[in-house]
């Protein structure tokens, strides 16, 4: 009576949606979500994954957040000049990202701000918003003077299995029937063929055929001079 409950109940596949039986659902051992047999992989160990959490492992999230890589442009900038300008298409270059609506219409998202994301992009790394031009759309930051820049730790991220495909087994590949046999062949052959050669005992040439049949054994053709 159980199993024909677990056949008549019905489930969604929680990353494509389709509706199935609850019998022909797999549950992913990361998220402990039930998907179709299309939606999921397996490990080196045999484990069923989505593959929702399997790009996850294969491409991870980038570290830190989305004005971090503002913050290290400022790092480097602070190098070489404490007074830099900077338009807004040129901080979306840098952050590889749009700026919000509001950066671009209002100019209290530029307040130097410990509560905002943006504000502690620059103000934790020693630089602060001096003046804010809408119309031209450029920002201009100055180096605060005295004040050291604190880069934000990075979390040490816990260690997750390797996801990695199936792998076939290498098949050893020997050579066939019919390459032994016409290698066999040409060994008998070879060897047919040293047998049938004359064996001559002793250490010289034998006699070339036109001289016994031109010459005795014992003469030999003389030079005569015109």
């Amino acid at each position: 009576m159980w199993a024909l409950d677990m056949l008549l109940l019905k489930d969604s596949c929680s990353l494509c949606g389709r509706i199935f039986s609850h019998s022909a659902l797999r549950r992913c051992y990361r998220c402990r979500r039930w998907y179709c047999r299309d939606c999921i992989t397996f490990t080196k160990d045999g484990e069923i994954l989505c593959l929702n959490c399997a790009r996850r492992i294969v491409s991870p999230k980038k570290l830190g957040g989305k004005y971090t890589p503002f913050s290290r442009y400022l790092l480097r900038r602070a190098r070489y000049t404490g007074h830099v300008t900077l338009s807004f298409a040129k901080i979306e270059g840098i952050i590889g990202d749009n700026l919000p609506f509001g950066a671009l219409r209002n100019g209290d998202w530029w307040t130097n701000s410990l509560h905002t994301s943006q504000g502690q992009a620059w103000l934790n790394v020693g630089w602060k918003v001096q003046d804010v031009d809408l119309n031209k759309r450029t920002v201009t930051l100055a180096r605060v003077a005295g004040v050291e820049a604190k880069p934000g730790r990075r979390r040490r991220k816990k260690s997750t299995p390797v996801f990695e495909l199936p792998v076939k087994p290498k098949r050893r590949r020997f050579p066939s029937k019919t390459k032994i046999a016409k290698a066999q062949a040409r060994l008998k052959n070879v060897e047919r063929r040293k047998s049938s050669m004359r064996q001559y005992k002793g250490k010289f040439k034998p006699q070339p055929a036109h001289e016994k049949r031109l010459f005795k054994p014992e003469a030999k053709p003389t030079k005569h001079d015109d």
